[in-house]
């Protein structure tokens, strides 16, 4: 019975399946997260307002436009989950040190409005006569229930600000069950070993991580023991055979909860070799198949019965080779994920098995049948310690060719010298970087405070705020690196971020208060 408890492990490597979003729309580092990048934003000042007004711009998603700001600013707020705009956010332009903020708050269309000109600017509540709209401002956002957010020198007259929501909204999600085709079919596994299979679904880029990484839960099967069938539960999206006499399973009948939306789902074929013990940690296990269904896609609350994933012949499976460059000092453990991309029906990281700095081949699907449209990317990250996930570095390589090895020739530096004393933050910069961003979070990775840094600061403040975001007891204080080549910081659509970016990096520490 313990042997197919076991497998649980292998279905949380499962959950990291995807390759969503590097990055977070605000700035703020998620673990080894930050924005989301892409370049955009454009120009168009629209009508209304004061005269000479720069018209308000929505920024689907978040961004920066209309850059520099020139005697008007106009900010909407939105959830980062729903997309919603939050009215009656607070807008505060000015450093923590200001002694003449401008403040208004978001009406209706989530929108606050702020005029050098002694007139107010229809939308929101105050922001006439504000003195210090001639070039980059510092903002500070907030609004009930959600973490605030401050960008530091930041010179667009339309911005678009997301905050995210401390208590998360319901994720949208659709229950498909199914099974792998032939599995019964499959030669018997050798004895002491157990078949597996790990089933997911693509990840959606436009999603949050939370969406594209949901918990799967767990459903029941029947265990033979001489005649007597046992319930017994496993993860919900892994199938099981075995060849224990004593204890005989064969189960694959899954069970996927995943996003809405258009998808791919897929299986990895796997040999467990217990060596015949109830010790989990002498085990090994290889990756024998994949098995990939494309052309999906789910509603809301939906649930489908009757799906099955056809096993990817192994004349339709190629091998994928990297190198990888020597990481950052202190950072030499190295993992890299080959991610096929398949447009819009989203992103498969292949994360077993996973390479590294002494196994550099894997083998993947073919780009052939109803995967030729896709492409392969490869995210690779260098850690200090394989159990820690900071300090860390990614580094993201698109669109290569997986019939030629592929070289991470050099990584982004995580930033140093991560600091706090006496309400200032403080950190040294990676070399390299585009930019940097901060994040204040809960000892469980809660966001409570997002920081983006647009300027080239090292050093800030933040502005009190009541109420307090910020809990009593230790808080986490981590600061991400950002390379974006040919990246204006003037105008930016977060959602397209995510294309550009090149490399993030992350450190943090801790601190009381």
């Amino acid at each position: 019975m313990k042997r197919i408890a076991g497998i649980a492990i292998l279905v949380a490597a499962a959950g990291a399946c995807g390759g969503g979003r590097a990055i977070d729309h605000d700035g703020g580092p998620d673990g080894a997260g930050g924005i989301g990048p892409g370049v955009g934003g454009g120009g168009g000042t629209g009508a209304g307002g004061a005269a000479g007004a720069l018209g308000p711009r929505l920024i689907p998603g978040g961004g920066i436009g209309d850059g520099p700001i020139k005697g008007s600013l106009n900010v909407f707020v939105i959830d980062e989950d729903t997309r919603n705009l939050l009215s009656s956010a607070a807008v505060r332009v000015g450093a923590a040190s200001e002694l003449e903020p401008c403040q208004a708050l978001t009406d209706s269309t989530g929108l606050a409005r702020f005029s050098s000109a002694g007139q107010s600017p229809d939308g929101g509540t105050g922001g006439a006569g504000c003195k210090l709209l001639n070039g980059p401002v510092t903002l500070t956002v907030s609004a009930s229930g959600h973490a605030p957010a401050t960008w530091i020198g930041v010179n667009g007259g339309n911005l678009t600000v997301q905050l995210r929501a401390i208590s998360s909204p319901p994720i949208a999600r659709a229950t498909v069950m199914g099974t792998i085709a032939g599995w019964d079919a499959m030669p018997a596994p050798a004895v002491n070993h157990n078949r597996l299979a790990l089933i997911g679904a693509s990840s959606n880029p436009g999603l949050t991580d939370r969406a594209n990484n949901m918990d799967q839960g767990t459903r029941s099967v029947d265990v033979d023991v001489g005649g007597q069938l046992y319930p017994v539960d496993i993860a919900s999206n892994v199938c099981v055979r075995n060849s224990n006499p004593a204890a005989m399973v064969n189960d694959c009948n899954w069970v996927l909860t995943t996003h809405t939306g258009p998808q791919a789902h897929f299986a990895i074929l796997l040999d467990q070799d217990t060596k015949g013990t109830d010790d989990e940690t002498d085990d090994t296990t290889v990756v024998t198949g994949w098995a990939i269904k494309t052309g999906l896609s789910f509603g809301a609350g939906s649930t489908t019965s009757g799906e099955s994933i056809d096993p990817i012949a192994d004349g339709d499976m190629q091998s994928f080779m990297a190198s990888f460059a020597t990481g950052p000092a202190g950072l030499d453990y190295i993992v890299g994920y080959p991610v096929l991309d398949l447009g819009a029906e989203g992103r498969i990281t292949i994360i077993l098995p996973t390479l590294d700095s002494t196994s550099k081949m894997t083998r993947v699907p073919r780009l052939t049948g109803p995967l030729a449209a896709g492409h392969y990317d490869l995210t690779a990250t260098a850690v200090d310690d394989p159990t820690k996930s900071l300090p860390a570095t990614i580094t993201l390589l698109r669109n290569v060719n997986p019939s030629s090895t592929v070289a991470v020739t050099s990584w982004l530096p995580p930033p140093t010298g991560v600091a706090t004393s006496n309400g200032v933050f403080s950190f040294t910069p990676a070399s390299g970087a585009t930019l940097h961003a901060a994040e204040l979070q809960t000892m469980d990775g809660q966001r409570r405070w997002a920081i983006t840094i647009f300027d080239g600061s090292t050093s800030f403040t933040l502005p009190g705020l009541s109420p307090d975001p910020l809990p009593l007891g230790t808080i986490r204080y981590a600061v991400s690196a950002l390379r974006i080549p040919g990246v204006d910081l003037r105008n930016l659509v977060f959602d397209q971020l995510g294309d550009v970016v090149t490399d993030i990096s992350t450190d943090a520490i801790t601190y009381s208060r």
